[in-house]
């Protein structure tokens, strides 16, 4: 992972610790940090509730590209903010849901199992492997499912 995505998250997450807001860290820079073979693009996906959506908007509003506000399209639907910190975009998804294969929408993601796993001195909150690869499968994003599915298989 390239180390600009890594101080972005340092700076974020130097601003989240010592609060009470929920949050997790979610795609491929969480996937690589965890050790799956995946080249984070340049962003950082977080995922919290509606609140927390608005209480890390006052920590980092100055780095604030697009205020938090409920979006919704035929996939997905959140309360989304975009940060730019260090040219390193960071999406907050608030709330975030995604349209199931059958139509309906899935559970609020930040309600999943959420673990602390340590890189670089952080102890980031996750989700679990587990749940990464079900939501990829459900999103129909084959090339991480097979990265992750290899990773899960230790291959």
């Amino acid at each position: 992972m390239n180390k600009e995505i890594i101080e972005a998250l340092k700076k974020v997450y130097d601003k989240l610790i010592e609060t009470n807001i929920l949050w997790v860290l979610s795609g491929s820079v969480s996937l690589a940090i965890q050790g799956v073979d995946v080249e984070p693009r340049n962003d950082i996906d977080i995922l919290t509730d509606e609140s927390g959506s608005e209480k890390i908007y006052l920590l980092l509003k100055d780095f604030c590209t697009k205020k938090p506000e409920y979006s919704s399209t035929d996939k997905y639907c959140s309360y989304f903010s975009i940060y730019e910190v260090d040219g390193i975009n960071v999406e907050v998804m608030g709330d975030f849901q995604y349209k199931l294969k059958n139509g309906e929408w899935s559970v609020k993601n930040h309600l999943h199992e959420i673990k602390e796993f340590e890189y670089e001195k952080m102890k980031i909150p996750v989700l679990e492997i587990s749940q990464e690869l079900q939501e990829y499968k459900n999103l129909n994003r084959q090339d991480k499912v097979e990265k992750i599915e290899r990773f899960l298989n230790n291959d």
